[in-house]
């Protein structure tokens, strides 16, 4: 990864950007994996399909800490320690439910119109079979799709990656950006798709509000969404897609009446502390 920063500002070009990806989700997950499988085999115990879901969970969860460890060090490092990941700089409950019923919305109208083009487009096998195994258990779907993954993903992707491309783009530019790697990261094209005008949704959201708890409460929303859809019976149609722009289009504009009420609250509440002072 490309050592970028300016007076202590963590800042990643592009290139930089992907590297980091590529090194910490891809490398770092390969050795630990291989370290891990050479442990299960000199330690080889007989248990259940439970027990093998329960434990191949703790290890995916392991993995994504230790990236995320890895990650944190090194931006620290390249920061001079002045990196710090922002969860809740400008946060109320209106936002929460406005960022969540956004990319519900979203989530409706994608897969009402765009989605349904993207099924027809072959996925890799490896990818489709992973899937499937996933979706066999339904508690570890939860876990791994609407809480674990977020979780890694916003503050690896939000937090870490797009934080530094803010830092050295303008936001529009760092945003796509962001979204682009964000898609590409899904290695295969329905998820590109879907994921990179995610990714520029969430890349707002964080980009206007500094909180990563938005961007996890509303990549969660989208999730839930997702598993519950794949368990029960669906259809996307005309409906549906009109329900998904109704509401996208009043929760985008109700987050962002949210956002300005909060940073008026924000100022008023800085010059009156400002006053004190003086």
């Amino acid at each position: 990864m490309e050592n970028q920063a300016r007076e202590g500002k963590f800042e990643l070009s592009v290139l930089g950007a992907v590297w980091m990806v590529v090194f910490y989700s891809f490398v770092v997950t390969f050795i630990i994996g291989m370290l891990w499988a050479s442990f299960s085999l000199i330690i080889d115990f007989k248990i259940t399909e439970n027990i093998q879901v329960i434990i191949d969970l703790l290890r995916s969860t392991i993995m994504d800490i230790i990236i995320i460890v890895l990650a944190l060090k090194k931006v620290k490092k390249i920061s001079n320690g002045n990196f710090k990941l922002k969860y809740l700089d400008k946060f109320n409950y209106k936002l929460l439910f406005s960022a969540m019923f956004l990319i519900g919305g979203y989530y409706l109208f994608y897969e009402s119109s765009i989605g349904r083009i993207m099924e027809k487009v072959p996925v890799p096998q490896f990818i489709e079979e992973g899937f499937e195994e996933m979706f066999l258990h339904p508690y570890d779907a939860f876990i791994f799709a609407v809480i674990k993954a977020p979780i890694f993903e916003e503050i690896f992707m939000r937090g870490i990656v797009l934080g530094g491309l803010l830092n050295r783009y303008s936001p529009k530019k760092a945003i796509i950006a962001s979204a682009l790697i964000f898609g590409a990261w899904h290695f295969n094209i329905p998820q590109f798709v879907d994921a990179t005008l995610g990714g520029l949704i969430l890349g707002m959201i964080y980009y206007k509000t500094n909180s990563l708890f938005l961007c996890i409460a509303a990549h969660m929303t989208n999730n839930t969404i997702s598993v519950i859809m794949e368990y029960t019976e669906h259809s996307f149609n005309a409906i549906t897609f009109f329900i998904g722009v109704i509401i996208f289009v009043g929760s985008t504009m109700l987050f962002f009446r949210y956002l300005k009420e909060l940073n008026e609250k924000l100022e008023v509440n800085k010059l009156y502390k400002n006053q004190e002072v003086l």
